[in-house]
């Protein structure tokens, strides 16, 4: 019988603890709030956890690696254009390299440079909502590849697509 009572004044008496401190009993200026308590200082750069410091991080690795990527389908399209004409030859995407490499290079620096506008966003808004955009738009694009990758019967070359889908969808989890 002891036990519920127990139970019920440690419950009462953390509730009055709880409404003192709201009351005034405490400073405001003692008041730390739950947000403040999970904060994580890194180089005087504050992040809400470790979560949104892994998202930044992804974010940053996938936006180098999309962003060089498009820029290379800029800046040597004639070399990708005789790369997919060799690749999809035999498939249905046979006449289409130009028009397939045009798609590839927009979303892929569109996904890159969401996730960089994300990465200040989140720094200096603490939100990571931009980049959770960038990993959408990115997941899209490698799935594109990746069908592309095994229409063209290039396993190889869609298992290499695989880790950055794996990164992409680790990005997404963690935004719960």
């Amino acid at each position: 019988m002891k036990a519920p009572f127990i139970f019920i004044s440690v419950i009462f008496s953390s509730f009055l603890i709880a409404q003192s401190d709201v009351s005034g009993f405490t400073a405001m200026d003692e008041y730390i709030s739950v947000d403040d308590r999970i904060r994580i200082n890194l180089l005087g750069i504050s992040f809400k956890g470790p979560l949104e410091l892994c998202q930044i991080l992804i974010a940053v690795f996938l936006s180098i690696a999309f962003i060089q990527s498009g820029f290379d389908k800029i800046f040597d399209r004639q070399g990708n254009i005789q790369f997919f004409n060799s690749h999809f030859s035999k498939t249905i995407f046979k006449g289409f390299s130009s028009f397939l490499i045009t798609v590839l290079t927009i979303l892929e620096l569109i996904g890159g440079f969401t996730l960089v506008y994300g990465v200040f966003h989140a720094l200096y808004y603490l939100n990571t909502i931009w980049i959770f955009y960038g990993f959408v738009i990115l997941s899209i694009t490698v799935l594109l590849l990746f069908f592309g990758q095994r229409i063209a019967k290039d396993y190889i070359g869609a298992a290499d697509l695989v880790p950055y889908f794996i990164l992409i969808m680790l990005g997404i989890m963690s935004m719960y």
